[in-house]
């Protein structure tokens, strides 16, 4: 990132902060960093990780001073150990800090200050079809992985200011509670925020995502090339929905959120929900490959199953759907068909 790239990052902060400021003005300087993102992973991670550290822990000063400083501030991080920042009077600590963790995106002669997110090492642990596992991150945080989901962490996470994890699929959270670093969860277009609670993610590709708060409180956002929607605050028994035809988080009340982590113990339930994600569920449950000779695209099935075995689901698929099936071994053939 170019000088005159990071005077733009500061302006949209500048603005999007500033009360008073126009939607039109915002939304304009963030079409200008996602221009500069582009389809480019590295500059949409180096973007996402600077505004998610500035939201978390700085200002902008209110005199103006940003427009023209940032030659200023370059040199005097480059001559002063990164422990020492808050030395920097005229800029707010925690913006210091900020301005060092984007030092890696300028060019120049000096080597950055702190090692580039591409350097640190990431571990992957992955639940395989049929499979429900837990996972113990570094910061202490317990994680429960449903079948066929993984998630990404990097090494450093319990030293990490901010606490990263990639999610793909589903899984229930136990966060570590930690003010000073934030824990945010990335998966699919979402971005979960949260200090120390517990809540489920479901974030299957093609689907719209969903997050369920069992306690504490959450923040979740959209996420487009790393410039950040609204967050939308959830409470206990509440959850959201990430619609996307609307491209928009949909806040709702549930009765009981436990119901969200019926997973852990082999239950499935499903609430109008379409068949063919209520095949995937399966064939992730039970470790299974399901062909149908037809579509099932508008059928859609409410039912709760206990952890039973394969044969008894698909007796009841078989009743409702009016539809025939064999069998044979970890593959199941269904013939026919219609919905009610």
């Amino acid at each position: 990132m170019d000088q005159k790239t990071w005077k733009l990052v500061l302006e949209y902060l500048a603005v999007k902060e500033k009360p008073g400021s126009s939607n039109a003005e915002i939304k304009k300087l963030g079409q200008q960093l996602n221009d500069w993102a582009g389809n480019n992973p590295d500059r949409k991670e180096q973007l996402e990780e600077a505004l998610l550290l500035w939201q978390d822990t700085a200002q902008l000063p209110e005199d103006g001073s940003w427009k023209e400083s940032f030659a200023s501030i370059k040199q005097q991080i480059g001559e002063v150990p990164r422990r020492k920042l808050n030395i920097l009077k005229w800029w707010p600590a925690a913006a210091a800090a900020v301005i060092g963790a984007m030092l890696f995106f300028v060019t120049g002669d000096k080597k950055p200050l702190i090692t580039t997110q591409n350097t640190i090492a990431w571990t992957t642990k992955t639940a395989g079809a049929g499979k429900i596992i837990s996972v113990m991150l570094p910061d202490s945080s317990e994680i429960w992985l449903n079948s066929g989901s993984s998630i990404s962490f990097p090494q450093n996470l319990k030293h990490a200011e901010i606490r990263t994890v990639k999610l793909d699929g589903e899984a229930f959270f136990k966060v570590k509670r930690d003010p000073a670093h934030p824990f945010v969860v990335k998966s699919q277009q979402i971005q979960t925020r949260v200090l120390g609670t517990s809540f489920n993610i479901r974030a299957w590709k093609g689907y719209g995502p969903e997050v369920t708060v069992l306690t504490g409180k959450v923040a979740v956002s959209h996420d487009s090339a790393g410039v950040q929607s609204a967050a939308v605050h959830l409470l206990p028994d509440q959850k959201v929905v990430y619609n996307l035809k609307s491209v928009r988080l949909m806040r709702e009340d549930v009765e009981d959120a436990k119901v969200s982590i019926d997973w852990r113990t082999g239950k499935m339930n499903f609430d109008k929900t379409p068949m063919e994600e209520v095949f995937q569920t399966i064939s992730r449950k039970y470790a299974v490959k399901i062909i149908t000779d037809q579509s099932f695209k508008s059928c859609q099935l409410t039912a709760k199953f206990d952890n039973v075995e394969i044969s008894d689901v698909m007796k009841t698929i078989g009743l409702t759907f009016d539809i025939h099936y064999t069998i044979n071994k970890q593959t199941i053939y269904i013939k026919g068909g219609k919905c009610n």
